[in-house]
């Protein structure tokens, strides 16, 4: 099994609003030009100093939008929020991966471990489909399906041994 990124599909949306404010910065840096022909060099300076600065907010928008997601991989499950602490949970410890829908408790993709605790993976919160008041976004359910193929892959790997 090769290590997976699964991202939120709020992570998704704000990475590319990151983008487009690297291009509106972009292009605001670029008006200085227009105003260094007209001889307006105060001008000029602070409209670069604006688009470096709308560039500099998409950029760290960008790298905090992608830290917030989940990485499958061989070993187990890690994850980061935005600003939250990391977290991990190897597949020895995970019993089963739960999904639960907008109407079951549990506020995110659940690991339920093999000592009985319930662990949610934070980055993969539930949220509800726009067109649907009650049924989950379809990003939800495919990272939570791609958590639970993960862990199947890795106990098709691994068998249980006998106690």
């Amino acid at each position: 099994m090769g290590s997976t990124t699964v991202r939120a599909g709020s992570s998704s949306g704000l990475m590319w609003a990151a983008a487009g404010l690297v291009f509106i910065g972009v292009f605001t840096a670029l008006f200085a030009v227009a105003l260094l022909v007209r001889g307006d060099l105060l001008g000029a300076v602070l409209v670069v100093l604006l688009g470096l600065l709308v560039i500099a907010a998409g950029v760290a928008l960008f790298l905090l939008a992608r830290r917030a997601a989940a990485h499958l991989d061989d070993r187990g499950v890690a994850w980061s929020t935005m600003f939250g602490a990391r977290g991990f949970v190897p597949w020895e410890q995970v019993h089963e991966v739960v999904v639960p829908e907008m109407h079951e408790p549990g506020e995110a993709v659940l690991l339920r471990l093999r000592d009985g605790s319930v662990v949610p993976i934070a980055p993969l919160r539930k949220t509800q489909s726009g067109d649907d008041s009650t049924g989950a976004h379809p990003w939800y359910l495919r990272a939570g399906a791609a958590v639970i193929h993960a862990h199947q892959q890795w106990l098709a790997q691994n068998p249980p041994q006998g106690r």
